[in-house]
C-alpha cells in the first residue's frame, strides 16, 4: 500500500481517528490526534475514502499523553486513550454539537457536561473470550485474541478475578471460551463462563463469589448480585443489562431526576426501561410509573427490584415497546433510554399521538438521537441538551435532551 509521508492531523472524526485532507481524499488515520506529524500507510482506499496506519510519528501533539495500557493500539477498546482527560470532554462536546448543528438545525448548545469521577477502572463489567489456551479481548476490526493480564478500564475486583481465572485455567488445563465478569459497589461479584471445567472444583475455587454461572446453568445459592444507585438498591441477573459505570451512572440518573422531580407529573411511561432503574427512581416524584422492556430477565429482576424498594406505584411491561405504546393516553411524562439503534417509526408516530407534556431522552448514540429529535420537533421544543462521559478514553458518549410539548 502506498505511504504518505510528513502529515499533520487536522482534528478526530466521531470514531476517535485523526483525518488528514489531502488533494481530494479524505484520510482517516487510527492512533493518530489532531496536531500530530505523521508517516502514514494507507490500509484501505475507496474513490476519495481512504484508511491508514500510523508509521512513524514525527511529532506528537501537546493534547497527547502516554498510555498506560499495553493492549491500547491492539485491543481497540481505549480509542482516545492517548487523549488528555478535558480534551476528550472537549472532543465529545464538540461531536455531540456537530450533531445538533448538522442534523438538527436549531440553535441550541450543549448545556452541561458531566464528567467521570473516575478516568480508569470505572467499569464494572468485562467480557472476555477464549481460543484454545488464550484468554483476552477481541483484537480490533477481528476475532484474534489479545491476550490481557488486567484492562484499565475495569475496576481492580475485576482484574483480581480474571488474574485467578487464568491461573485457574493454567493449572487444571481447562478450556474457556466465554467469560463476563461483573461487580457492584456493595462488594457483590458474579462469574458466568462458558466451557469445560469441574463444576464443583471451580465453585470451590472461587468460593467468595457470590455468583457462579457455568455453561448457563447456576452453581451457586445466590442467583443475583446487588447494586445501590443514589439512595435505591437493585438485583442484577446474568442476562441483564445494567450500566457499566457506576459513579457516573449516578450523576446521569440524578440529572434526569433534576429534570423532572419539580414538575406536576401524574402518569409516566419509562420506555426500554432494562431492570427498572430510572423507573424506580422517578417513581418518587408520580404517582404511576409504567415500565415496557423486552428482555424477559430483566422484567423478571426489574419486579424484583419493584418489591425490593416497595415499590406499588409501579407496573412493568415484558414486551417490545412497539407492541405495547399503542395502548397508552393521558401520559404526562415519557421517558426513553434505547439501545443504540434509536427510536423506530411506529414508537416515534405514538409519542406524537400521546403529546406528553414532557420528553426526557437518554442515549448512548448522538447520531440516533439527532434523527429522533429531528423527528420529534415539529410536536416538540427541545429545551436543553447535556452530554455525560460514561465511558472514558473511548469515543462514546451518553446524552440527555429535555423536549417540551410546544403550545
Amino acid at each position: 500500500m502506498d505511504k504518505i509521508l510528513n502529515q499533520k492531523i487536522e482534528k478526530l472524526d466521531h470514531f476517535g481517528r485523526g483525518i488528514i485532507k489531502k488533494d481530494n481524499d479524505i484520510i482517516f488515520v487510527e492512533n493518530a490526534l489532531p496536531n500530530d506529524i505523521v508517516d502514514i500507510e494507507i490500509t484501505k482506499s475507496k474513490k476519495n475514502i481512504k484508511e491508514a496506519k500510523v508509521i512513524n510519528y514525527i511529532e506528537r501533539s501537546n493534547i497527547f499523553k502516554d498510555s498506560i495500557c499495553p493492549y491500547s493500539n491492539t485491543c481497540g477498546g481505549c480509542n482516545i486513550i492517548n487523549l488528555l482527560y478535558q480534551e476528550q470532554l472537549s472532543y465529545k462536546k464538540t461531536k455531540v454539537q456537530e450533531l445538533i448543528d448538522k442534523m438538527l438545525k436549531i440553535d441550541i448548545k450543549v448545556k452541561d457536561i458531566i464528567s467521570s469521577n473516575q478516568e480508569y477502572n470505572y467499569r464494572n463489567k468485562i467480557t472476555i473470550h477464549g481460543d484454545n489456551n488464550k484468554i483476552g479481548l477481541y483484537k480490533k476490526k477481528s476475532n484474534d485474541i489479545v491476550e490481557i493480564n488486567e484492562c484499565k478500564l475495569v475496576n481492580e475486583k475485576i482484574n483480581e478475578i480474571l488474574k485467578r481465572i487464568k491461573s485457574y485455567q493454567e493449572n487444571n488445563k481447562c478450556q474457556i471460551n466465554d467469560l463476563v465478569i461483573k461487580t457492584t459497589s456493595l462488594n457483590e461479584s458474579m462469574i458466568s463462563i462458558y466451557g469445560s471445567m469441574d463444576y464443583e472444583h471451580f465453585k470451590k475455587e472461587f468460593n467468595d463469589v457470590k455468583v457462579i454461572i457455568i455453561n448457563n446453568q447456576v452453581i451457586t445459592k445466590d442467583k443475583y448480585i446487588k447494586e445501590r444507585l443514589l439512595d435505591k438498591e437493585f438485583y442484577i441477573s446474568n442476562h441483564s443489562f445494567f450500566q457499566v459505570n457506576m459513579n457516573t451512572t449516578n450523576l446521569l440518573y440524578q440529572k434526569v431526576i433534576d429534570l423532572i422531580k419539580d414538575k406536576d407529573y401524574e402518569t409516566c411511561l419509562d420506555l426500554y426501561c432494562g431492570t427498572g432503574t430510572i423507573t424506580i427512581l422517578v417513581s418518587d416524584y408520580i404517582n404511576k410509573v409504567y415500565g415496557i422492556e423486552v428482555v424477559e430477565d430483566a422484567i423478571s429482576d426489574a419486579n424484583r427490584n419493584k418489591e425490593l424498594n416497595n415499590k406499588e406505584n409501579i407496573e412493568f411491561i415484558l414486551g417490545k415497546t412497539e407492541d405495547h405504546i399503542h395502548k397508552f393516553k393521558d401520559i404526562d411524562l415519557v421517558i426513553v433510554d434505547p439501545p443504540r439503534e434509536g427510536l423506530d417509526k411506529t414508537t416515534k408516530e405514538n409519542i406524537k399521538r400521546i403529546k406528553s407534556k414532557t420528553i426526557v431522552y437518554v442515549s448512548c448514540d448522538p447520531s440516533t438521537l439527532m434523527r429522533d429529535l429531528n423527528d420529534l420537533k415539529e410536536e416538540y421544543d427541545i429545551k436543553e441538551i447535556s452530554i455525560c462521559d460514561m465511558f472514558p478514553n473511548t469515543y462514546h458518549v451518553e446524552s440527555i435532551a429535555l423536549l417540551e410539548i410546544k403550545p
